[in-house]
């Protein structure tokens, strides 16, 4: 399940949405629950110089580097990247279609890329893999390591950081607003699930952070 704080004309809605099956979502909105359903409407095209093959899930292999893997259902309608491109960490490498929004699915490695495990089309589940990275030339970038005790706020799905909302030394209380994340196309209050110090701010406006990274941490 994710968890997204919506603010519409200055009116905050907390909203829960939940993949119970392909295409279909539960959505609580403010403590009212509905059942959802989607439907891809894309016109499939077929290009003069691609074969036509029916759409199918990632193939599964050993992996062998670092793998950009599907956060949720869709459909790819472009690829941005290919094979042996280099890459860094942020960067866009394809865009995919899910809940009718187009999101810029980005790479969360610096590194090159060693196959593109989809095509324009392709419907994909949450879980498959898009892209593979080679692991002898992929370096991932640092994240800040907390010391002590230091509790850490982390992303719970890729976006991009558009306000901080507090500084390193501020008090929070749980639940009080830390920072805000834009995400499929909604921006999102990530709020302190602690009492406590903020000891680090890890990220900055304008960073396009991926689910499980750092953005701050609670003494």
């Amino acid at each position: 399940m994710v968890k997204y704080t919506v603010i519409v004309n200055n009116t905050k809605y907390e909203v829960d949405v939940e993949e119970v099956a392909p295409n279909r979502f539960k959505v609580n909105v403010n403590g009212k629950e509905e059942i959802i359903e989607m439907f891809e409407e894309r016109a499939k095209v077929v290009r003069e110089t691609t074969a036509v093959s029916a759409p199918v899930k990632a193939p599964v292999k050993e992996a062998v580097g670092k793998e950009l893997k599907a956060e949720m259902s869709g459909t790819v309608v472009k690829v941005l990247v290919k094979p042996g491109d280099v890459v860094k960490r942020g960067q866009p490498v394809l865009v995919l279609e899910a809940m009718k929004m187009e999101n810029e699915v980005a790479s969360p490695f610096d590194g090159v890329v060693e196959s593109v495990e989809v095509t324009e089309g392709s419907k994909v589940q949450a879980g498959d893999v898009l892209i593979r990275f080679k692991s002898e030339e992929v370096k991932e970038e640092e994240k800040p390591k907390p010391t002590g005790e230091g509790k850490e706020i982390k992303a719970e799905m890729s976006g991009t950081i558009v306000r901080i909302l507090k500084k390193e030394g501020d008090k929070v209380s749980k639940g009080e607003p830390v920072l805000v994340l834009e995400a499929m196309k909604m921006e999102n209050e990530i709020v302190s699930p602690y009492d406590g110090v903020i000891s680090k701010i890890a990220v900055k406006e304008g960073d396009k952070v991926q689910a499980g990274d750092v953005l701050a941490v609670i003494s």
